[in-house]
């Protein structure tokens, strides 16, 4: 295959619990500085652009190849997210992000009323 490869996408899980959505996108081979994370009109936007490049010599000819892997996801976040506590983490393939819900949006629990 000749063609390079210059678009990805990665897949995405969201979770919802009770304080927060969690976002996990998996993108293996990439370091934290290859990512781009930013909000813009409660439109988060993941993006990446990284260079690959590779040598193959063999005989009389030699051949180099610059690939380009790069993403972008972006998302709509509901009005129920706490934009300024946003936090993000890189480890082993995985990039995480907690979308902390604002605290009037977070449920109370339920109370037990006293029968008198």
């Amino acid at each position: 295959d000749l063609a390079p490869r210059t678009h990805q996408t990665p897949a995405v899980n969201i979770t919802e619990k009770e304080n927060a959505f969690h976002l996990e996108l998996v993108a293996p081979s990439k370091k934290k500085k290859d990512f781009d994370v930013e909000l813009d009109d409660d439109i988060l936007t993941i993006s990446t652009t990284t260079e690959k490049e590779s040598n193959d010599d063999s005989a009389q000819f030699t051949r180099r190849e610059f690939d380009y892997a790069s993403f972008q996801r972006s998302f709509r976040l509901p009005e129920t997210i706490d934009t300024k506590n946003i936090k993000a983490n890189y480890k082993n393939g995985l990039l995480s992000i907690v979308l902390p819900k604002r605290k009037e949006a977070i449920p109370e629990p339920k109370k037990q009323i006293e029968i008198r």
